[in-house]
């Protein structure tokens, strides 16, 4: 995107009625051109830049999702009105540095990122020669499992959910925090087992029975499933398609009301009648979906509570209110949002299912950033005796 690629639509043959749908919202073609390289120089979706950058993602949304066509990035011309000299100086500055000045996008591409274009050719897509299809992706909706300073699980002993499973990103979730939680964590994990978990702590008797009992329902589960003519590609679909109307970037309370419902629905059929499998090399699969789908319901309830206590947009989800103010003047009454409730910044949404569909929600004080006054030669002398690792 930082090489300002034309963008455009077309109907769901992928073939016709071509059209740049952005000069109908952005008549500006340098406002339009600037606003898409900073969707790749600033590509998460962000509530605080739908005035700016993740306005592209909303458009976009609105042109798929909503409108049902189809989108694409195409490297090989450049898009209506662009010129480099045009863009703002943020977006002329970067690219002139960069060396990527190029009479094309493609040829801009060669120079910032020839990888993409290699990337994009292992998966069949030529960026020289063919456009690429998009869509918004939901992500950054930050969230994960509970963890201690030292990434063990509190509620489920000697698991330790390390990286983006970790619930510590933020809202925002600012640049290193990924690599905070994967590197650092990490270690941090490493060092406390090495410290408290050096003896063997499972019960071999205790777990085979366990085991057991979960194998023989599992089976009945599965042997169930031999039973269900619904495909289990079927049933993927159906909670991928309500995710993407109501779990990703773009929320409305109203909406998601309904779909929470008609996912628990669907968890407790599945779990009530299996998942349509079609033959054994599918087996994998249907328990995937299986976990997905009860994952997605929670999710859901989640999302819902969120709403409900009133936290308005914030990080990277929009949430769509009649009383509050314009998205953007072109796109009508249908797309205003609730600000940010900032009472919740200091807060955390904490969420425990159960597999029978009860969830108990509740919102928790973010951790403090611990501030220590302790001296180096006794900090160094707890730490060689293992001290360190007696703390939460």
């Amino acid at each position: 995107m930082q090489v300002v690629p034309r963008i455009f639509s077309t109907g769901p043959d992928g073939i016709s009625e071509p059209r740049e749908f952005l000069l109908a919202y952005l008549d500006d073609p340098a406002d339009l051109n600037s606003r898409v390289f900073l969707k790749g120089y600033q590509w998460p979706f962000d509530v605080r830049k739908i005035g700016g950058s993740s306005l592209i993602d909303l458009l976009i949304y609105m042109e798929t999702v909503v409108k049902g066509r189809r989108v694409f990035l195409d490297f090989r011309e450049n898009p209506t009105g662009f010129s480099l000299d045009s863009l703002s100086e943020e977006a002329r500055t970067y690219l002139v540095n960069s060396r990527a000045t190029g009479v094309t996008p493609i040829k801009r591409l060669q120079i910032l990122n020839p990888d993409a274009i290699q990337l994009y050719l292992d998966k069949g897509v030529d960026l020289v020669s063919e456009p690429l299809e998009i869509a918004v992706c939901a992500q950054h909706n930050n969230g994960g499992l509970a963890g201690t300073t030292w990434w063990e699980s509190p509620n489920i002993r000697h698991l330790f959910p390390v990286g983006e499973v970790n619930g510590s990103h933020g809202v925002l979730r600012p640049g290193g925090a990924a690599l905070n939680a994967g590197q650092v964590g990490g270690i941090r994990a490493a060092e406390f087992i090495a410290h408290r978990y050096r003896e063997p702590s499972l019960n071999e008797r205790t777990a085979r029975e366990a085991s057991l009992e979960r194998f023989r329902e599992l089976y009945q589960w599965l042997k169930r499933s031999e039973k269900v003519s619904i495909p289990h590609a079927a049933e993927a679909e159906e909670f991928r398609a309500r995710m993407t109307e109501a779990g990703g970037h773009i929320r409305s309370l109203e909406t998601i009301r309904e779909v929470r419902k008609a996912a628990w629905v669907q968890w407790r059929r599945m779990e009530r009648e299996g998942c349509g499998f079609g033959s054994p090399e599918a087996w994998g699969k249907i328990f995937t979906i299986r976990h997905l789908c009860f994952a997605h319901a929670v999710y859901l309830d989640a999302v819902t509570a969120a709403l409900e206590s009133g936290v308005g947009s914030r990080g990277s989800s929009l949430v769509l209110g009649k009383e509050g103010p314009p998205v953007h003047p072109k796109l009508g009454n249908a797309w205003r949002y609730i600000p940010e409730n900032p009472a919740f910044r200091e807060k955390v949404l904490k969420i425990t299912p159960s597999r029978d569909g009860q969830t108990e929600i509740e919102w928790v004080h973010r951790r403090e950033i611990p501030e220590t006054e302790g001296w180096f030669e006794n900090t160094w002398a707890d730490f060689k005796k293992g001290k360190i690792f007696e703390s939460p």
